[in-house]
């Protein structure tokens, strides 16, 4: 009886109290200095997580994180305008006209030249700010444990992990840029691992493999010694001290968060470094939040419907006159109804019975919802990898970036069909609708749903445990993670000492071997020296 009593006191405790905190709450800094919302919206729920089990949370960003007031541990410090209006400067960015048709190396260079150049810009904006020199003030008060920030086109911000000496986790929102790589020493193997800018059907042919190998090279030294050399200059400019880093980087990074699993993207050799986290903005709650005008559309909706979104950056209603006139076409023309992410005030002429246009949708809700049978998307990495998690088949349509890596791991895949915007017209459509409503699209996208959410732990609950092992490890952490490779140059790295030393006797031998045969005379020769002249 006492003890059913001691139990029953103790249960009741727990429910005054609550979920205990973390044994020791951390002190965390977190930088994410990039513009886009999507990017943000990636770390948001880390961010809250951690905020929730009770440690101390400050945030340098661009975007606002709608759920912050919540917490009184949780402090914003913007790096945009008090007064801006996020819903027109971090959102429907892109028109169509700006799609990259082909992935050349020309195409490569120019979209790393513009994520560069956009890299610098947001480096001003933090370094003018105001918000680094508050936050090293702060921690001569109060030390900070742990530098979270984006590992994505620039690393000026990596000069606070090296003043104030922290160890770094970086969050990759898309497929790992490839000059991300030797930071924590994970293979590259241009011959089947495709990184951010490429994206190509499995197998590689020989040019495809030739390419994917050169981007990989080629835009790792631009970064080491472009990029990250800018970088390094505004460091110069702005605080006034001389730090390298791409070495802070190499040094104080404990691990690399990538946004992306392996039934996307595919298997590959892994670092104990980067964790995949793919799918970790998804929330149960979430896939409830339906308004009503979308809920009386899908209710009904007798055959079930295609929901078709190009994602918070992309503005699908720039679409030229033409290729919307043969979407619609052909849209009216099949069985399911449609449900459109429309941007623009003026939608399209279209039968209502058939079609809803709307400027927001939830997307997540939608495509979990039992009606909806297709998505049709650009390929933005959030997008889809909700409808891996929902289990529903895809039809992409790349624009620019990642989309191409994206839209390919889905065909690769069996989970739908990459469709060039380029190839948009009547007849070319059709085909696509046809080939995707065989149901081996819809099995597979089932099956691969259900390997994407049947994880040993959760993509969250991985990410805390990584946070809190930092913090609760310091520096000692990311030293015992990292391989000894980052350390070594390329010669040693890939034995080419040991190769050049077992090559070395056997090209003498040839050498030797070779001089020897061109020093003896041929034996028809020899035989005719030899031979005794005859008597008449």
């Amino acid at each position: 009886m006492a003890t059913y009593l001691c139990s029953g006191v103790f249960t009741v405790l727990l429910w005054i109290l609550g979920t205990p905190s973390p044994i020791s709450a951390g002190n965390i800094l977190a930088v994410y200095p990039h513009f886009g919302f999507s990017h943000f919206k990636v770390v948001m729920p880390i961010l809250n997580e951690l905020a929730s089990r009770g440690h101390d949370i400050t945030v340098i960003s661009y975007v606002k994180n709608p759920q912050a007031k919540g917490y009184s541990n949780y402090e914003e410090l913007l790096i945009s305008a008090p007064d801006e209006d996020q819903s027109s400067t971090t959102i429907n960015l892109v028109p169509l006209t700006e799609h990259t048709p082909t992935r050349s190396l020309e195409v490569l260079i120019r979209e790393y030249i513009s994520l560069f150049e956009e890299g610098q810009e947001t480096c001003k904006h933090l370094f003018t700010s105001g918000h680094i020199e508050k936050v090293i003030k702060r921690h001569q008060s109060k030390p900070f444990d742990l530098l979270l920030t984006e590992y994505f086109n620039s690393d000026c911000q990596l000069v606070l992990a090296k003043l104030l000496n922290l160890p770094i986790i970086g969050l990759s929102t898309c497929a790992l840029m490839p000059y991300y790589y030797d930071r924590i020493d994970l293979p590259d193997t241009p011959a089947f691992v495709q990184s951010e800018y490429v994206g190509f059907a499995e197998p590689l042919n020989w040019h495809e493999r030739l390419l994917n190998f050169a981007q990989a090279k080629l835009l790792r030294l631009l970064y080491k010694y472009h990029a990250n050399a800018a970088d390094n200059e505004l460091v110069r400019k702005y605080l006034g001290v001389e730090i390298d880093v791409d070495e802070v980087a190499r040094t104080q990074t404990a691990f690399v968060f990538g946004n992306q699993h392996y039934s996307l993207m595919g298997s590959r050799p892994q670092s104990l470094q980067f964790v995949e986290v793919g799918g970790v903005h998804i929330t149960k709650e979430a896939e409830k939040d339906l308004p009503e005008n979308i809920t009386s559309f899908l209710n009904q909706s007798s055959e079930g419907v295609i929901f078709i979104s190009w994602g918070s950056m992309v503005r699908a209603s720039s679409i030229d006159e033409e290729k919307l006139t043969a979407i619609l076409e052909v849209l009216q023309n099949q069985p399911l109804r449609v449900i459109w992410k429309w941007e623009a005030d003026e939608t399209p002429v279209a039968d209502s019975s058939k079609f809803l246009f709307v400027k927001w949708a939830p997307q997540l809700a939608l495509l979990c919802h039992p009606k909806v049978k297709l998505f049709w998307t650009h390929g933005g990495l959030l997008g889809t990898t909700e409808s891996v998690h929902c289990g529903k088949p895809m039809l992409v349509t790349p624009i620019y970036g990642d989309q191409f890596l994206n839209a390919f791991s889905v065909q690769n895949r069996g989970m739908g069909l990459k469709f060039d915007y380029q190839d948009i017209s009547v007849s070319n459509l059709r085909k696509a609708f046809t080939k995707l409503s065989n149901e081996s699209y819809s099995q597979r996208s089932a099956q691969i749903s259900k390997i994407f959410n049947n994880r040993q732990k959760t993509p969250l609950e991985s990410a805390i445990w990584a946070v809190e092992h930092v913090i609760q490890n310091g520096l000692i952490a990311a030293e015992l993670l990292q391989s000894p490779g980052i350390k070594l140059n390329g010669f040693i790295y890939y034995s080419l000492d040991s190769v050049v030393l077992l090559l070395t006797p056997i090209m003498l031998l040839f050498i030797i071997a070779s001089f020897c045969c061109r020093r003896r005379p041929p034996k028809s020769a020899s035989k005719k020296l030899g031979r005794k002249p005859k008597r008449s």
